[in-house]
């Protein structure tokens, strides 16, 4: 499988998502935390949350890239609380001729969580599971 299409494909998701969200109306807390693989820090990535509708959470999913080791939802772009399935890839952030990104650290990560509607912060170590 080319390398290039799961950035190529996660980069669509992201124009859709923040096309679908602007001016919605609805009340949205920021979240930000950070990412370690091995006890260091996540190089480059990105962390796609999607709303588990089997939990009753019907808002938007949003995509929020990783830069060493922290993530932060932009403003008017975050999450509406409630239960999310939570999606990380790592890379190692040194771009070569196959992806901008680098080389990728370790297979998707993937968990569920809930979110609270209120601001806050949540870290993920991706090397327990």
């Amino acid at each position: 499988m080319n390398s290039k299409r799961p950035a190529l494909l996660l980069l669509l998701l992201v124009v859709a998502v923040l096309g679908c969200s602007q001016g919605d109306g609805l009340k949205r807390y920021r979240l930000s935390g950070n990412v370690t693989y091995k006890g260091k820090p996540v190089p480059a990535g990105e962390i796609q949350f999607t709303p588990n509708s089997r939990e009753g959470n019907s808002g938007p999913g949003m995509i929020v890239p990783i830069k060493d080791g922290h993530y932060e939802t932009a403003p008017g772009k975050g999450h509406l609380g409630g239960a999310y399935g939570v999606q990380i890839v790592g890379y190692d952030g040194k771009a070569n001729s196959e992806s901008d990104l680098g080389v990728s650290l370790f297979q998707p990560y993937a968990k569920a969580t809930t979110l609270p509607r209120e601001d806050s912060t949540l870290d993920f170590d991706v090397s327990s599971k």
